[in-house]
């Protein structure tokens, strides 16, 4: 059995996968700040993207999303808030990838 921690890398790596696909690029893989970690940093064209990555191989579809909750959000916000700091952009999203046994779910603009 895998460990959480192991689950979630390759969920990461599921993720950036995908984001390339989908033509975007990667930036920054596990970006750490003290007060929270952004999974991933993408480009999209013009837009900046902050990446929540939510990999749960059992339980429900839109367990993930769920767990996205206001004090994850707040943290998220800060360690964005750190990055934008070193690197000024003018247009930014927030987005969150749930990974299941359902599939891959990516919502853009998720808050």
């Amino acid at each position: 059995m895998s460990s959480i921690f192991e689950i979630g890398l390759r969920g990461e790596g599921q993720a950036a996968a995908y984001l390339k696909r989908q033509g975007m690029r990667i930036l920054e893989k596990r970006y750490r700040t003290p007060h929270g970690e952004i999974d991933l940093i993408a480009r999209d064209r013009d837009t900046l993207v902050f990446v929540e990555v939510k990999a749960r191989p059992s339980g429900n579809e839109g367990d993930g999303l769920l767990a996205v909750n206001a004090k994850k959000r707040g943290h998220l916000r800060y360690a964005a808030q750190v990055y934008l700091q070193a690197h000024p952009w003018e247009k930014v999203r927030f987005d969150v990838i749930e990974i299941s046994a359902a599939g891959l779910q990516h919502i853009k603009n998720a808050f």
